[in-house]
């Protein structure tokens, strides 16, 4: 069995219900798409930086979504751009606490302070019973989120593991989350590409699979 048939077989296992990642997130949690159309029909270009759901609002999307927001030279680079997103964002206002949705224990943490990068993200390793292990990312979170983090701590469903950051340390985005599930961290600690080519979609799919069940997450 492959880890991608166990991650599946785990999710559809008699478990115990996640942890809201934010307060509200299994309630109405509106559709907020930022492919092409999209961003047309709410005339953006790009998701303003000062722009937040109202309080106890929440807006998220995005899994394997193409997305005409990343047209910095960040994305393109000197090739095919990597404009496929690989998580789910959750827009509140900076601030809004962010919780564990299941039991891990801390992998790393790093503020990835580049342009239009995650700025502030903790990286969460969960180990299950059959031997199955996975990683989940969460990253745009404010400075205050990194204090006092050491590698190996064990963070509980539904505890704080920080709260969302404003774009002067965030990356520069609009404040959300991205959250990510991983099969294979690839060696990487504290970082994780967020983002794929179209022509990687399928290979990059089968690492990082849907994060919307594993968060309880219902669109309308």
């Amino acid at each position: 069995m492959t880890t991608q048939d166990r991650f599946q077989s785990w999710l559809k296992s008699d478990r115990p219900a996640p942890a809201e990642m934010m307060e509200g997130l299994h309630g109405d949690v509106k559709h907020l798409r930022l492919d092409k159309a999209g961003l047309e029909a709410r005339g953006w270009k790009d998701v303003p930086k000062d722009w937040s759901p109202e309080a106890g609002e929440l807006w998220a999307g995005g899994y394997m979504e193409d997305r005409s927001i990343y047209d910095s030279d960040v994305f393109t680079g000197d090739g095919e751009p990597r404009t496929v997103h690989l998580g789910v964002d959750v827009f509140a206002p900076a601030g809004t606490p962010v919780y564990a949705p299941i039991e891990g224990f801390l992998h790393s943490a790093q503020v990835n302070a580049g342009e239009l990068d995650y700025g502030p993200t903790i990286i969460l390793q969960h180990e299950m019973p059959d031997g199955l292990i996975f990683w989940t990312l969460y990253g745009h979170l404010s400075e205050e989120s990194m204090f006092g983090l050491e590698e190996g701590d064990l963070i509980t469903a539904g505890e704080v593991l920080g709260e969302l950051g404003g774009p002067e340390i965030n990356g520069g985005w609009s404040p959300h989350v991205h959250f990510q599930v991983m099969l294979d961290l690839k060696g990487k600690s504290g970082d994780f590409p967020g983002v794929c080519k179209k022509s990687e979609a399928e290979s990059w799919a089968a690492i990082c699979p849907s994060p919307y069940e594993i968060l309880g997450l219902k669109l309308t």
